[in-house]
């Protein structure tokens, strides 16, 4: 009966911490992306996953304490390798930075002079798209520019790279080239 208590905490001190370190493994690349990452669909269904596979493990896994905890080890591994695999082998291509330059370059290809209007907030930088369960991101990047001294804003996808000249009066409005 000691043993079971003990099994059962160290079990969810064990997975309490595998959480959190989960958690500062999801967050890390986030803030080279302005914090746009959809982490939370990746953390929240890894931690869910694994403790549904934990319940799993004691209320059905015969055996003794020692093998069910080994178990849940090795499953916490496991789940948590898939999902954070998947989530850094999709990270968007573009950082803001790389995606400002990408447009940049382009115009300047075409002869034009560039100047990079970077703004302070970072509200400014983003545009909010359609939310999709999974999909890494679904934010796109603002990217303001003064081409041949007049003010242009382009619409940039991170996941991709494409990217188009936003026309809209008000977006136009508020960009203000110093």
């Amino acid at each position: 009966m000691q043993n079971n208590k003990r099994l059962r905490i160290t079990v969810i001190l064990y997975l309490l911490v595998i959480c959190v370190l989960a958690r500062l493994i999801f967050t890390f690349p986030n803030q080279s992306y302005l914090n746009i990452l959809n982490i939370n669909d990746f953390y929240v269904t890894s931690c869910v996953v694994l403790i549904i596979v934990t319940l799993l493990i004691f209320f059905f896994v015969k055996g003794s304490a020692g093998k069910r905890l080994w178990i849940t080890i090795l499953s916490s591994i496991i789940i948590f390798a898939i999902s954070i695999t998947y989530f850094y082998s999709n990270l968007p291509q573009y950082t803001y930075e790389q995606a400002t330059e990408k447009v940049a370059d382009a115009e300047q290809n075409e002869g034009k002079s560039v100047q990079i209007q970077i703004p302070i907030h970072r509200v400014d930088k983003l545009g909010e798209g359609e939310s999709k369960w999974f999909q890494m991101t679904d934010n796109t990047y603002y990217i303001y520019l003064k081409v041949d001294e007049k003010p242009l804003v382009f619409k940039f996808n991170p996941l991709d790279g494409k990217y188009e000249e936003v026309t809209g009066q008000r977006i136009l409005e508020e960009y203000k080239v110093q």
